[in-house]
């Protein structure tokens, strides 16, 4: 039984891992999809024997101010006395309760110490602040608290001695929170435990008169697009490496059901990145103008797009457009198209079993024959030989 998020980001790329270790392992799993919550209902009249193991995540419920993380620790108690592996993907449970000998659990978390790093890092480097904030979603989750110590602890490293941590529910607490963002030094940069904590900064600075980018910019962690580029301003946010995350969970769940001892608590670091968009944006013209041109890129790239029409939609000219996008990025228009296409076309070949053809044409290639000759420029291999290898991850340059 695999039960994940699958509403958000983080579970449709665990489950992408999941599947990735299944086609580099070879086993053959018959899953059964759990796409909403995940409770002990629906054990009832289910043959429990049946099950060979289980790999769930925690679930968002929504509430009136956003949504929560949910996960109903009953059914992990139910799982552990009947003796049947599970994995538990970034639950909010405490581990060292089920870590005793010959337990069949174990757990997969993102670590929250080279996120709050990274968050730290970033900030430091793309803005010249005079402070620093990390917000915290709940004060009673570790992650959380995790993520705002090592980001201060980071800064300070880097010599920014400015940093200053809000814990409290950012929802709810929205005067105490406008309070607490009034009195940051400006310019500031906030750093949010996750996107929906950010995007209730970014709301709580829409009521009170503080301008984001300009006097403070916002950082939230996720990096869900549906999410991010729907708030106002659109949301700069860290992507965790989800993926892996499915897969350590996946390998670690083979092991538990083959009768193999696992460690029981692993943590995720592996490839962190930063998609920097509006509430991170340089306060100069050109450089919200250029964060803008990314963001339609993102959405658009396999649409049909070209820099005249992208230029278009901004409402200057191709040529100055092409001009401010290699300042800032040190690229090409068309260079930055082509490495969103590229990049989705590795997705695909990574996570399904669409044709190449059917690939191009999701790409925005008329030409499957053109397709191929870019992927193998880019590359340097053919998109069959990059599908039999497993799909590893290139960056496009």
């Amino acid at each position: 039984m695999v039960a994940l998020p699958f509403a958000c980001r983080e579970g449709v790329d665990e489950y992408n891992g999941v599947m990735r270790h299944l086609r580099e392992s070879g086993e053959k799993w018959d899953l059964r999809i759990i796409r909403h919550s995940f409770g002990l209902e629906l054990f009832d009249g289910f043959p429990i024997e049946c099950v060979d193991g289980v790999l769930c995540g925690a679930d968002t419920r929504p509430h009136i101010s956003g949504y929560e993380q949910f996960f109903d620790e009953e059914v992990l108690r139910f799982l552990v006395s009947r003796r049947v592996p599970a994995v538990g993907i970034d639950l909010p449970v405490d581990y060292r309760r089920y870590a005793r000998r010959g337990a069949k659990c174990a757990f997969v978390s993102l670590d929250s110490e080279a996120i709050g790093r990274k968050a730290a890092r970033h900030l430091a480097e793309i803005g010249n602040y005079e402070s620093f904030g990390f917000v915290g979603a709940f004060a009673d989750r570790a992650w959380s608290r995790d993520r705002g110590a090592f980001f201060a602890r980071e800064l300070r490293l880097l010599g920014r001695r400015n940093v200053r941590i809000f814990h409290g529910d950012a929802k709810r607490q929205r005067d105490e929170l406008l309070a607490w963002l009034r009195k940051l030094p400006k310019p500031a940069a906030v750093f949010a435990s996750n996107d929906h904590c950010a995007d209730a900064v970014l709301r709580v600075c829409a009521e009170g008169g503080v301008r984001v980018p300009d006097d403070l910019a916002v950082l939230g962690v996720d990096d869900d697009p549906i999410f991010c580029i729907h708030t106002r301003p659109s949301l700069s946010s860290i992507q965790p490496d989800f993926e892996s995350e499915g897969h350590l969970a996946a390998k670690t769940l083979a092991l538990l059901m083959d009768g193999g001892r696992v460690p029981a608590h692993q943590l995720v670091g592996g490839s962190i990145t930063v998609t920097d968009r509006m509430s991170t944006a340089p306060c100069a013209p050109s450089g919200k103008l250029v964060r803008r041109a990314d963001e339609i890129i993102f959405e658009r790239a396999c649409r049909g797009l070209n820099s005249e029409i992208l230029a278009g939609m901004l409402g200057i000219s191709r040529r100055l457009l092409d001009l401010r996008y290699r300042q800032i990025n040190g690229m090409s228009v068309r260079e930055a198209i082509e490495n969103a296409r590229m990049a989705h076309a590795q997705t695909l070949l990574s996570t399904s079993r669409l044709s190449h053809r059917e690939i191009a044409r999701s790409c925005g290639y008329s030409s499957e024959s053109y397709m191929e000759h870019v992927f193998v420029k880019r590359f340097g291999k053919t998109m069959s030989e990059y599908r039999s290898m497993g799909a590893q991850r290139t960056v496009p340059r």
